[in-house]
């Protein structure tokens, strides 16, 4: 545990001006604030109230004592500031020159430092000390509720502080750095979570995304087959009941409610920083009952002179939904691999033109950049009456342009 030792004690003229001469014990706190927005350090203030003497030719200026152990204060960053004298049961501001700090000392060999302090009368002072302490961190963590229909969700926002500085705070107020500020008691050597926020009725859209490039074919009897991933999207606006500031990279539990009055438990995930009017995605598990797979339908290079040359190329994807309700299948295709796999290296980004046999059903978006462009396709649901399910085939026709052998 830490140690606190702080007092003051006269600077003396005559030999015994060096001696540190304990007078009071430590003053409780009055107030501690602690701000927690960096990631290594942690900001702790703390206002205490603490006895001057009268500074005078003949006894010299008042010496205040801080000094910790097992605790690991960054020394350099300690600031004292006075901020106002007691006036009965109330304190006034100081006056110019009432109070100042002269100047600081480092007891060599010591986890300690003095200040000297001038006062022009005897008084009592309120004074902020503050510092950087380490092993006093936070992290975050999320608890999303999904109703059945899959339509909106209960986001909880926990802040988890984890106390192993070697000090015990009690009663502090807490800040992130954003969002609410709250008190709670912070003990030494403890876990603490608590609830930052709760964000009620967030829309949701649950996507199926195709990746080719990233998970590669599903097994070895289903060479051109791949793992179809569903998650959750949120949009972090104000219009989808987020929007107050960035959410912070954390753990995310994902429930859904199973239309008893229960929960199911749905998986766990890794939420990125996600921006302001940014998505934050969350991975729910691959899907079995939508079925996609990729076949190269042409792959024809055209000369145009030199070394240059252009690669016509068809990519067909025959897709079953086998959920009785209609869904958007994302396919992400990444041009720069398909260039490298099928043409030539290439130095940056492909130049591409889409083709006229991209089949009408697809509509593109370019969310990961203008290589990676996004096949969206609406599915329908599987016949109500029983018969078997359809496969929609679709064509995507790309020309890699101005490739060099």
């Amino acid at each position: 545990m830490k140690r606190w030792l702080f007092w003051t004690a006269p600077l003396l003229l005559a030999a015994s001006a060096e001696a540190r001469i304990k007078l009071t014990a430590l003053p409780e706190r009055e107030r501690v604030e602690i701000r927690l927005d960096h990631g290594q350090f942690t900001l702790v203030e703390e206002e205490r109230i603490v006895p001057l003497l009268k500074s005078t030719p003949e006894t010299g200026n008042n010496r205040v004592d801080f000094s910790w152990t097992n605790t690991q204060i960054d020394k350099d960053s300690i600031r004292f500031r006075p901020l106002a004298v007691r006036e009965g049961d109330r304190f006034r501001p100081l006056a110019d020159g009432e109070v100042n700090v002269i100047n600081v000392s480092y007891p060599p060999g010591e986890n300690a430092l003095v200040w000297e302090v001038y006062a022009r009368e005897a008084c009592a002072v309120k004074v902020r000390v503050s510092y950087l302490i380490s092993n006093l961190t936070r992290s975050f963590a999320y608890r999303a509720l999904a109703d059945k229909a899959e339509r909106r969700l209960t986001l909880k926002k926990y802040l988890q502080l984890r106390n192993y500085s070697g000090e015990e705070f009690g009663e502090a107020g807490l800040w992130a750095g954003f969002g609410p500020r709250f008190r709670k008691p912070l003990d030494g050597q403890t876990d603490t979570k608590i609830l930052l926020e709760r964000f009620v009725s967030v829309p949701i859209t649950k996507t199926y995304t195709f990746d080719w490039y990233a998970n590669g074919p599903l097994n070895a009897d289903k060479p051109f087959a791949s793992r179809v991933l569903m998650h959750y999207r949120l949009r972090n606006d104000e219009e989808n009941a987020l929007g107050k500031y960035p959410l912070q990279p954390g753990k995310v539990r994902i429930f859904i409610e199973d239309g008893r009055g229960g929960e199911a438990f749905l998986g766990e995930d890794w939420a990125e920083l996600t921006p302001l009017d940014g998505d934050m995605r969350l991975y729910l598990g691959e899907a079995r009952d939508v079925v996609c797979t990729r076949t190269v339908a042409m792959n024809r290079r055209h000369e145009v002179r030199g070394n240059l040359f252009h690669q016509e190329i068809q990519l067909k994807y025959p897709i079953e939904n086998c959920k009785d309700g209609p869904v958007r299948l994302d396919i992400v295709e990444h041009l720069n691999r398909l260039a490298r796999e099928y043409a030539a290296e290439v130095p940056g980004d492909v130049e591409w033109e889409l083709g006229p046999e991209t089949s009408p059903e697809i509509k593109l978006t370019h969310e990961f950049g203008g290589a990676v462009p996004v096949l969206h396709v609406d599915l329908p649901g599987r016949p109500a009456d029983g018969a078997p399910v359809g496969k929609t085939v679709v064509v995507f026709h790309v020309t890699l342009k101005n490739l060099w052998k």
